[in-house]
């Protein structure tokens, strides 16, 4: 089993400390607790890693938020019918419920500090065409993502992400071309210290903050700024579609990342160094900010996309197929 905190293959040992009435179950290698739900499901729920890769103020602690709030306060149940998430653990229901107060107040997440994080761990199950699992967010400070020293020494749970998430703000970059270079170049050297293999992952590159990168575009991406305004839940109803649109947009971000940013290093040293590459576009609030605080009402755009691009590479057709089938024999497919 992979420890949602130290990410190695590990078992765990039950034990129940004196004086408890609980059980809990040990990671051979840390020492650390994981949760019951975590452990016993294990089966049923198989991790995946979601690891947000970025710099400073590019969007990335925002994006988690926004993306919290959209799973517990977006009715997405009343769309996909036996959808549900749960936080695993106390941290990770302090995280999810704390964010969504936050948003709902009109104000944003601190900025995350420069350490290796805890995971928030939440249980997924009942979205369309994709196996039920727990997701493990890891999110650390973007001045880890300057350096490849900093990356392996406060990053090193990109290793265990099958897919690699890329979140750049491109109004935040003085040269496109440079930035997404050098981040991309940074995490292909901090993978292969890591003794990973970017080879063996895909990679998702996500433009966030996109609310001001509409602004930039000319009519020739008017379908772009079309599908980031009309980007709303009920959209999400036919998933199927909707994963199919997905897929038609990357295409046209990749070449709206050659043609309008001339980022051509970028993609052919992306494609070059991991198993496929795509592209998504979200805004994690709707609108701009104001002296720390949103002016207007939160309103993701597109925020599933970057997860549900997660989640599509995570799994392979087989891994889905045996998933379903556990999940019918437990009752719940």
């Amino acid at each position: 089993m992979l420890c949602p905190f130290c990410l190695a293959d590990v078992k765990f040992k039950q034990t129940k400390p004196s004086g408890s009435l609980a059980s809990i179950y040990l990671c051979s290698d840390c020492k650390e607790p994981a949760p019951a739900l975590y452990v016993q499901d294990y089966r049923q729920y198989p991790p995946v890693v979601i690891s947000a890769t970025g710099f400073r103020q590019h969007g990335k602690t925002v994006y988690f938020a926004a993306l919290f709030y959209t799973l517990k306060k977006l009715s997405l149940a009343r769309d996909w019918p036996d959808f549900f998430t749960m936080g695993l653990n106390e941290d990770s229901l302090d995280t999810v419920y704390g964010n969504v107060r936050l948003l709902e107040g009109g104000a944003l997440p601190d900025s995350t500090p420069k350490n290796f994080p805890r995971p928030t761990m939440i249980r997924v199950d009942g979205v369309p065409i994709q196996p039920d699992c727990t997701l493990l967010f890891f999110d650390t400070g973007g001045e880890c993502f300057e350096k490849p020293t900093q990356l392996v020494q406060f990053a090193g749970f990109v290793r265990r992400a099958k897919a690699a998430m890329l979140l750049v703000s491109i109004p935040d970059l003085e040269d496109p071309r440079s930035g997404m270079q050098k981040l991309l170049n940074t995490y292909i050297v901090g993978m292969r210290e890591l003794g990973g293999q970017t080879e063996e992952q895909d990679l998702v590159v996500v433009y966030t903050k996109a609310d001001q990168l509409a602004a930039r575009f000319s009519p020739n991406w008017d379908d772009l700024r079309s599908y980031l305004v009309k980007g709303s839940i009920e959209d999400l109803v036919r998933t199927k579609n909707y994963i199919e649109r997905m897929h038609t947009v990357s295409e046209r971000l990749l070449a709206f990342t050659e043609q309008e940013l001339h980022a051509h290093e970028f993609v052919n040293a992306a494609e070059a160094n991991f198993k496929s590459v795509n592209f998504s576009i979200i805004s994690a609030l709707g609108s701009g900010t104001s002296d720390g605080r949103l002016p207007v009402a939160v309103a993701p755009r597109r925020i599933l996309d970057p997860l549900l691009w997660g989640m599509e590479k995570s799994f392979s057709g087989s891994e889905r197929l045996w998933q379903r089938w556990l999940n019918w024999l437990g009752g719940t497919d």
